[in-house]
């Protein structure tokens, strides 16, 4: 029994793959337009938008910035941020302006960071200080990924707690040139903000 599903699924599999390969790229993209917003409907989506990245030399500049970038947003809000970070990478690859994915990206970073810091903690306690700077490293690196992206969803959309994510990072890097040179550089930042992704049909 098992196996009749299992040989099933793969069918079924193989079929929907061949059936995305074939359909036109515009019929393509039109389905996966529709249902990309879909609580409901986020495995299929994430199923055509893989579809349409791997026939990206067929879309234009505007759909594989859209694809990319709903993509992420899909992994990350089906539980699987490590796949959705080098498409939102990509997204703003294409579109530098639309600062959405930025704050996304900063905020799967920070979450990383976090995991390293309680770690820190623990060797502390424990008072090892080789794993406590082995880890400090890692999360530096880290915090360092986080911060260029929350600069830049703080400068296209302020509030307070991100502001202060940011200053909390410094900080805890011991980075005070750069907090004294923060707003200038948002500032600067400001100069290219996009709210709103743009689409082709």
């Amino acid at each position: 029994m098992k196996k009749r599903f299992l040989t099933l699924l793969l069918l079924l599999s193989a079929t929907q793959f061949a059936f995305s390969q074939t359909k036109s790229i515009k019929d393509l993209y039109w389905d996966y337009s529709q249902i990309r917003m879909e609580d409901t409907e986020k495995t299929q989506a994430i199923n055509l938008a893989e579809a349409l990245i791997k026939r990206s030399p067929e879309l234009t500049k505007t759909q594989l910035g859209n694809v990319s970038y709903h993509l992420a947003r899909l992994y990350e809000e089906t539980d699987h941020p490590e796949k959705a970070i080098p498409y939102y990478e990509q997204a703003i690859k294409i579109t530098p302006g639309y600062y959405v994915p930025y704050r996304a990206l900063g905020f799967i970073f920070i979450k990383k960071a976090n995991a390293i810091g309680s770690k820190m903690n623990e060797a502390a306690k424990a008072k090892d200080a080789k794993l406590s700077t082995e880890l400090y490293e890692q999360y530096k690196v880290i915090a360092l990924k986080a911060l260029p992206n929350l600069e830049k969803s703080q400068a296209c959309d302020p509030d307070e707690e991100t502001k202060a994510i940011i200053l909390n990072l410094y900080k805890s890097l011991k980075d005070n040139a750069s907090i004294l040179s923060l707003d200038e550089r948002l500032k600067k930042k400001q100069a290219d903000c996009i709210s709103l992704l743009d689409d082709e049909y």
